[in-house]
Parts: C-alpha cells; sequence; structure tokens
C-alpha cells in the first residue's frame, strides 16, 4: 500500500483592503510560475450536507448524494495536483462517455466507538485506484478495476472488483476514487457501473447481497448442464442439429453468465481480466446467433413461415458482422448493437412462433411461454444497460430465473416434439395394419362366400383369376419401365438446359470484365427458367485520329485516343430454350459487328445487327419475325470530367441521371431488330452530353411487365419513381433497394418473363 504525503496550504488573510487587487495577481502569478501544490485535495473543509453519517442499523449507503465529483477530461491530473474547489456535486446525467478518468470524493463520519469497515464493489470500470487519509497529510492507495489482474488488486475478494473503506472510531475520513477508462467499452460502462455498482456494504451486507447469491447461481449452473448433457446425449443418439444448435446456445449462455457475474474470472482467469471480457462479449453474441438457428430449426420457420424465415436469416447474418467487428476490436459499437439485436432476435422468434403454431404444429407452445417470459425481462435488463430505465436489485436473479426456465422449457418442447413423432409414427404404421389386416379379412370373407356359392367354377375363376393377375402384372411393369423411360429422359433435357445454363453464364460478360469497364455498377440478371432469352453485353474500345506511325505495344495510347464503353441490355424473342439460342447468336454478332468489324457508332451497330440477324434467320425464306429488342449506349470519355452517350434504341429507352440526380430517359426507335419489315426506317443516334459520376440505366421489359397476385404489373411509372428515390445511393444498394421493390410486388406470383436490369456509373 503506497503512502502519499500531502502539503497543506494556510492562506494569509490578514491583507489589507487597499492591496488586495495586487496581492490577488501576485498570488495567481506565483502559483502558476512556481507550480505550488498547496491546493491539495484533503484540506477543503468537509461539506455536513454531503457527509455520510455511518448507522449502525444500516448494512448499505446509496452513495449518490454524497459524492462530489471532478471531471479529468485530458487524463493529466496526479493526485497531488487536485484542485478541492474544482470538485462539484455529482450528477448523473453529467457522466459522459468523452470523459476518460473521473476523481470522486466521499467524506464518511464514524460516530460509533469501534472502527467500521465498508466495502463498494466499483463495477465493469477498468482501473479504480482509492487514495485513504490515513492520518492528517497521509494517504494510502488500493489498486482495482476490472482489467487489473487479480494478484494486483489491493481487495482480493468476490468476482467484481472491490475497494475496502475503514473508518477509525469516533472519526471522519475522506477518500479519493480515481476512476480511469483505457477503452471505450469501459467509458460506456461508467455511468451504469456509477448506478448500479457504487454502493457501500457492511460486511454482513456484503455477505447477504452478493456471496449469499452464489447458491442460486450453483442451481442455475446445475440445472443448466443437466439440461446440456441430457440433450447432447440425446443429439448424439438422433443427430438432429436443432438439439446440436439448443446445447451450443445453453453452453454460451453458462459462459456469459459465468463471466459477468465474475466466478470465470475468479477461479480461472485470476491473471487474465482481458481474455475475461473478450469471452463474456463472444459468448453474448454467439448465444443469440445459436438461439436464432435453434429456433429457426425448432419451428420449422422455412415451412410454416417463410417470411419471419428470411428475417430470423438476416437477423443471423447481423450476428455474424458483430462477431467480426469484436474481432476488429470495435467492443463500443459492438456490445450496443448486441444489445439492440437480443430483443429484435427474440420478437422475432415469438412472432414466427406464433405463426408456425396457427399452421397447426402445436409443440411450438412450449418454446412461445419460455421466450414469452424472456422477452419481458431481457427487454428490461437491456433497457438497463441502456440507461433508459434505472437499475433494479433483483433483476439479474430475475433474469436467471428466466433463463432457466427458458432452458427447461425448450428442453421439455423438444421432447414433445420427439415424443409427438413417434406417437405420429406409431399410429400411422398401427393404421396401415389395421387396414391391411381388414382388406385382407374382406377377401377372405368374398372367398369363401365364393366357395360356397360357386364350387363348381372354382378352377376356371381360379385360372381366370391367374391370368388377370399375370396381366395386370406384366402391365404395371410395362407402366413402370415407361415411367423409368420418361424420367430419364427428363433427367437427361434437364441436366442439358443446365449444361446449356453454365454455356450462357460463360458467355455473358464476367463480374471482371464488367467491373474492368463500369467500375461502379450492379446487374439484376433473373431467368425465368433455366436459360434466359435475356442477355448483357459489354466492350471498352480505344479508338485513335489515323496515324503514319504504328504503335509500339497494344496497349499504348495514341495522341487523341478516346476511350468507348459500349453498354448493351438484349430482350430476344421468346424465354427458355428458344431464347437462350437466340441471345448466343446476339452475343455472337455483337463481337462480329464491333470487334471484327470495327463499328463504333451506335446506330450503325444495331442496323447491322438487324441485317444479319435477317440473314442468319433466313427470315426473307422462312417468314419468322424473331427478333431482338436492344438499349445500346456508348459512353464516350472526352476528358476527365466530361462524358459523352450516344444511345440507340430498339424498341428500349435509356434512363439516365446527371450529378443533379434527375431521372430522365431517352426512348429509341420504335424498330425491333429481326423480321421482315414494310418500311424501312433507320435506327436513330441520340446523343447526350454527361459529366463524371452520371447513372445510366438499361432494361429489359421483364420487371416492368412483372405482375403480382392481382395481376398488376409494375409498370413504368412505378419503375421510374423507385429509380429517382434511389439515385442517391450507391449502386450496390440501389441493387437492394430494387430487388425489395421486386420481391415486395411479386411475392409469391410466377415470373412471366426473363427479368434484366443495368446500372452503371460513369
Amino acid at each position: 500500500m503506497k503512502k502519499i504525503r500531502a502539503k497543506k496550504y494556510k492562506p494569509n488573510l490578514n491583507i489589507k483592503v487597499n492591496l488586495l487587487g495586487f496581492v490577488l495577481m501576485t498570488f495567481v502569478f506565483s502559483a502558476s510560475f512556481f507550480n505550488f501544490s498547496f491546493a491539495q485535495p484533503f484540506l477543503k473543509n468537509v461539506n455536513e450536507e454531503r457527509l455520510l453519517v455511518l448507522d449502525s442499523l444500516k448494512e448499505e449507503y446509496e452513495l449518490d448524494n454524497y459524492f462530489d465529483v471532478f471531471k479529468d477530461i485530458n487524463n493529466s491530473y496526479t493526485f497531488e495536483a487536485l484542485n478541492p474547489y474544482n470538485f462539484s456535486p455529482y450528477q448523473l446525467h453529467e457522466i459522459t462517455e468523452e470523459v476518460p478518468t473521473y476523481w470522486l470524493r466521499l467524506s464518511i463520519k464514524n460516530p460509533h466507538y469501534s472502527t467500521q469497515k465498508l466495502l463498494v464493489p466499483t463495477g465493469f470500470i477498468d482501473s479504480v485506484t482509492l487514495f485513504m487519509e490515513e492520518t492528517e497529510g497521509i494517504f494510502s492507495t488500493q489498486i482495482g478495476g476490472s482489467l487489473i489482474p487479480r494478484s494486483e488488486r489491493s481487495v482480493k475478494r468476490g468476482g467484481i472488483s472491490v475497494s475496502a473503506l475503514e473508518i477509525p472510531a469516533l472519526s471522519t475520513k475522506t477518500f479519493y476514487f480515481r476512476l480511469h477508462s483505457s477503452t471505450k467499452l469501459s467509458e460506456q460502462d461508467t455511468r451504469y457501473s456509477l448506478r448500479r455498482w457504487f454502493t457501500a456494504y457492511t460486511l454482513d451486507g456484503y455477505e447477504k447481497e452478493f456471496l449469499t447469491a452464489r447458491s442460486f447461481h450453483n442451481f442455475f449452473y446445475g440445472a443448466i448442464w443437466v439440461m446440456l448433457i441430457y440433450n447432447l446425449l440425446v443429439f448424439i443418439a438422433l443427430r438432429d442439429r436443432q438439439y446440436l444448435f439448443y446445447v451450443v446456445y445453453n453452453f454460451l449462455v453458462f459462459l456469459y453468465i459465468f463471466s459477468n457475474i465474475g466466478q470465470l474470472g475468479e477461479l480461472f482467469l485470476m491473471e487474465y481480466p482481458r481474455l475475461d471480457v473478450g469471452i463474456r462479449l463472444f459468448s453474448g453474441i454467439l448465444s443469440v446467433f445459436a438461439l436464432l438457428m435453434f429456433g429457426k430449426d425448432h419451428l420449422k420457420t422455412i415451412i410454416f413461415s417463410p417470411r419471419w424465415h428470411r428475417f430470423i436469416q438476416f437477423l443471423v447474418y447481423v450476428t455474424l458482422g458483430i462477431t467480426v467487428l469484436y474481432f476488429l476490436r470495435f467492443w463500443h459499437l459492438g456490445r450496443v448493437l448486441t444489445t439492440i439485436i437480443l430483443p429484435l432476435a427474440l420478437i422475432s422468434l415469438l412472432f414466427a412462433g406464433f405463426k408456425t403454431y396457427n399452421e397447426g404444429h402445436k409443440n411450438v407452445k412450449y418454446f412461445l411461454w419460455a421466450n414469452s417470459f424472456f422477452v419481458i425481462a431481457i427487454t428490461i435488463y437491456s433497457l438497463e444497460l441502456l440507461l433508459f430505465i434505472d437499475a433494479t436489485r433483483y433483476l439479474e436473479t430475475v433474469v436467471l430465473a428466466s433463463i432457466t426456465l427458458q432452458m427447461a422449457l425448450f428442453s421439455y418442447g423438444l421432447a414433445a416434439t420427439f415424443n409427438q413423432t413417434r406417437k405420429q409414427l406409431i399410429h400411422n404404421k398401427l393404421k396401415q395394419e389395421r387396414e391391411k389386416q381388414a382388406l385382407i379379412e374382406a377377401k377372405n370373407k368374398e372367398l369363401e362366400e365364393k366357395v360356397v356359392e360357386r364350387t363348381n367354377d372354382l378352377t376356371e375363376k381360379t385360372i381366370l383369376l391367374e391370368e388377370k393377375q399375370v396381366e395386370i402384372l406384366s402391365q404395371s411393369e410395362q407402366l413402370q419401365s415407361q415411367a423409368d423411360e420418361i424420367s430419364h429422359q427428363h433427367k437427361k433435357m434437364t441436366d442439358s438446359i443446365r449444361y446449356a445454363e453454365k454455356i450462357q453464364q460463360a458467355i455473358l460478360p464476367s463480374d471482371e470484365t464488367l467491373y474492368q469497364t463500369f467500375e461502379k455498377h450492379f446487374v439484376i440478371f433473373r431467368p425465368k427458367d433455366i436459360v434466359s432469352g435475356d442477355f448483357y453485353w459489354t466492350a471498352t474500345i480505344q479508338t485513335a485520329a489515323p496515324s503514319i506511325l504504328p504503335r509500339r505495344s497494344p496497349i499504348e495510347l495514341q495522341r487523341g485516343e478516346v476511350t468507348k464503353k459500349i453498354i448493351a441490355a438484349v430482350d430476344c424473342t421468346g424465354h427458355g430454350v428458344p431464347g437462350a439460342f437466340m441471345s448466343v447468336i446476339g452475343i455472337i454478332l455483337f463481337n462480329e459487328i464491333v470487334h471484327l468489324k470495327n463499328t463504333y457508332d451506335s446506330d450503325k451497330i444495331l442496323e447491322s445487327l438487324h441485317q444479319k440477324i435477317q440473314k442468319a434467320l433466313r427470315q426473307e425464306e422462312k417468314a419468322n419475325a424473331d427478333g431482338m429488342d436492344v438499349a445500346l449506349s456508348i459512353v464516350e470519355e472526352t476528358n476527365e470530367k466530361d462524358r459523352i452517350v450516344y444511345f440507340t434504341g430498339a424498341k428500349r429507352p435509356l434512363y439516365y441521371a446527371d450529378k443533379d440526380n434527375t431521372l430522365q430517359s431517352l426512348q429509341g426507335t420504335r424498330k425491333s431488330i429481326g423480321g421482315i419489315k414494310k418500311k424501312h426506317k433507320p435506327f436513330v443516334c441520340e446523343k447526350i452530353q454527361l459529366q463524371k459520376g452520371a447513372k445510366l440505366y438499361l432494361t429489359s421489359d421483364g420487371l416492368i411487365d412483372q405482375p403480382n397476385a392481382e395481376g398488376k404489373k409494375i409498370g413504368s411509372r412505378k419503375f421510374e419513381e423507385t429509380l429517382q428515390k434511389i439515385l442517391h445511393l450507391p449502386m450496390e444498394e440501389q441493387y437492394v433497394e430494387l430487388m425489395k421493390m421486386l420481391d415486395s410486388h411479386q411475392q409469391d406470383t410466377p415470373q412471366r418473363d426473363d427479368i434484366t436490369v443495368i446500372g452503371v456509373e460513369i
């Protein structure tokens, strides 16, 4: 225990009035220049209103009304440099996370004839140093805190760090607490610890408040381990993963409670407090993950409540994201998100359980009972952690009791579900046996009656019956053979289409190609069938003014060279396999026209494509009208900031927005690619001037024409309104919002056509 001798300050009050101003200026200058330490914190007279007077009948004392507080904002004050006049009455709302160090002053009067000892738990603050006045001007120190190894703490009892105060008989003592937070997590806990833990207890009071609770904790641990081991053995026997997630959830909850109460650090991690904190944080969020996985499997949400299943799956990904935040040492943000995600997880499981129960899965009532009680307890506990409600002394006991009840009901629900499944299987088997027996008895009775009535015809009927049985068996075998052949042919056809899907995916532009052409982009490509009649195509072309000097390398840019980036969204006639054939033809022809024929004008590209489709499909001979609707844009980078966009559409528009985020459109030419036209109508190239950062959108008609359950289409208007709302978002988030709009509109309605939407930022 370290001793500190403090200097007393006895100011001279016999100063003449006419020299008061001069002396005060001299005093301030001298104090600042020579760094005098005469304003020691223990020299200030004790305020009787904030003096804690011990009562022999009381075993605990709330300290809020007796603390004086000083904010050491820069963590620059030592004990000797404290000024008593900087302290002010303690107010909880003035405790914030922005201050790393707080000094608390507490004066206690012992009017009794014996020395009194008090214990003050200090909660989850990283470092707590207690300065105690031994004799006048001499102070000793105690070291504590949640990140201080137990061997370095002055008081080594209990799971939570404790400071011990000793007040001699018939005396008044002043104590100073230095609360220092070296981590953001501790800064967040400072206010909670001051409200929840900073209470002074006598030795008997401390025993009643903390150590007596160990008996309930031991009961809680025993109950958890009994259920954990039992269900682990059941999982080994049944290999049902809902038992596995239940066991994992039990263990992680036990680990969190064991650490949070302080027994893990007290018994096993005495010298590793940081590891104790890490285990507490990781076990907390992973227990939420295990609860979601268990609830998802036990409630069979994918069958009975698919919408809640998707939301619960989203929460699972969120818990994994929070775990990553912990790995990246974002402790403060991770714990706030954990406190928020837990009530959301419990409430979502509750609603999913109600949905499953209404669908006829009655055994989930035990799950609903368990979660109903636990939601109330854990929500109140979360509100306490977020400092929205006052701390409750018995809240921890209520939460532990609700967890025990929850796990017991979960276990009972698993057993009830297994028992119901077993009974149902036995019942079905007995029913089949009874039906089989009844059928046999009916046949026997019928045969007996025929024996009595038609004895003379028995041989003939028997032979006829055998012939019929052989014929039926032969027909059955023939039908089975035909069914097997049909199944085999269907499998071959499906495998062929699956392979065609791989081929189609291979010839479409890869993610790397799209990224190299337009770094910021998104593609919604959703075929109606396995393969698609929609496709998209892109290319990057370097064009240059004529020069007699050859390039020294293929990647060397010549003077006047311009980069042209081409992007096209194409909707072929039909969908499925016929549409896929058309898409392959279209991609081949695009590559030939641009890369081999060196055609870089949008209207000429489509005109050439139109002619080649007519020729490739021999449309003048066969009189077929198959073709394509195309939206084709060419982005020309003239300089660092300006972009020229050339657009030609074949019955498809271009949507675009400059940096002012105002959506506009070009409608293109009312003429499709392919087919025989009575009048020649040329494709028109439209030119617009945009800036770097502008956005282009090309689509097929699949998304706009997608109906909902009532047959109402999304329509161009709703699509344009949605685009206008999300223009300010990054491309990845625009993709998410468009998919949400599509899924919300379509829901369970079958997809009508292939869907393609491309968005790029130029």
